[in-house]
């Protein structure tokens, strides 16, 4: 979805898609009816849509699609990706993708445009060494500062600072192999949201990363940052005390779900199943104020 606006971006699936597989979809809600369509000769697997551009994942590649003109802007190859991996920052002027790279499992690829005029100019591609094996999820914030992955393993989550590409800190979610099906930031760099296949909801508490990566800092003025910044920021990495396992635990009953923030220290969790999950939390007292309902199964009548 285009933040609140009536815009979606739609792929079918399913044993019955209304649509076609290998197409995006891009529905006006309040026309009620498709304004444009994007084919391709492969199956979509993911797709996210901000107000300058639509990026779609296929398996093996990733398509950056101008959202007025619906031209091409850029294609990359990725490591095969049949959960359509990658994530993108939100900020004005500025696009940020990160994928898993084409060569190296566990090796994350960034690539940075800045947007005038609806052009879209690459500035930055980097390359981070995220982990050994391959990667199973990533995020970023919306400044595109502050990376987070996961690797198919699903014990560690690493925080990377994307400007010079080091590991800030290294999370432990557990001792067990997990899929790892989601991870969330809230808007303020301060919570991450981890959900695994075997249905555990871990919250951390990463509120110092801001030391590091900064908050709401102009991300033009990160660019031009003095030396003398770079050091002051190398000092404050030493100084931060992140702590290295979740303060919330939080058992849902089902395999899939997927996580988000809302305001208010709280958050939600929707499965597969159709079950809603939302809680408001504290980082001394956990979780309180829980709501639970039951919607309509995928694919059930009334």
């Amino acid at each position: 979805m285009l933040k609140k606006t009536n815009i979606l971006a739609l792929v079918g699936g399913g044993n019955l898609p209304k649509y076609s597989t290998n197409k995006i979809v891009i529905w006006d809600d309040h026309q009620g009816k498709i304004i444009s369509q994007i084919r391709f000769n492969k199956d979509v697997i993911n797709v996210k849509i901000r107000t300058d551009s639509i990026i779609g994942v296929l398996n093996d590649k990733i398509y950056i699609i101008h959202i007025e003109t619906l031209e091409i802007i850029d294609i990359f190859d990725t490591l095969k990706n049949q959960s359509g991996i990658f994530a993108m920052s939100n900020n004005n002027n500025e696009l940020s993708i990160a994928f898993p790279q084409a060569k190296n499992k566990g090796n994350v690829k960034l690539i940075s445009y800045n947007i005038e005029k609806n052009n879209f100019n690459k500035n930055i591609t980097k390359i981070i060494n995220a982990h050994e094996t391959n990667i199973a999820y990533i995020t970023m914030n919306n400044k595109g500062t502050l990376l987070v992955t996961a690797s198919d393993k699903g014990n560690y989550i690493r925080l990377f600072n994307i400007m010079n590409k080091e590991m800030i800190v290294e999370l432990k979610r557990g001792s067990k192999c997990v899929k790892i099906n989601c991870l969330a930031l809230d808007f303020n760099n301060e919570f991450l949201a981890c959900i695994s296949d075997v249905g555990t909801l871990h919250i951390f508490d990463i509120h110092e990363v801001n030391k590091i990566v900064g908050n709401n800092e102009d991300p033009e003025e990160n660019k031009i940052e003095d030396e003398n910044k770079i050091k002051e920021k190398e000092k404050e990495k030493h100084k931060i005390k992140i702590k290295e396992r979740s303060f919330i635990k939080y058992k849902i009953q089902e395999e899939r779900s997927i996580v988000g923030f809302c305001q208010n220290n709280s958050f939600v969790v929707l499965t597969s199943n159709g079950t809603f999950y939302k809680a408001s939390f504290d980082v001394k007292c956990g979780i309180y104020d829980k709501v639970e309902k039951n919607f309509i199964k995928i694919g059930h009548e009334k």
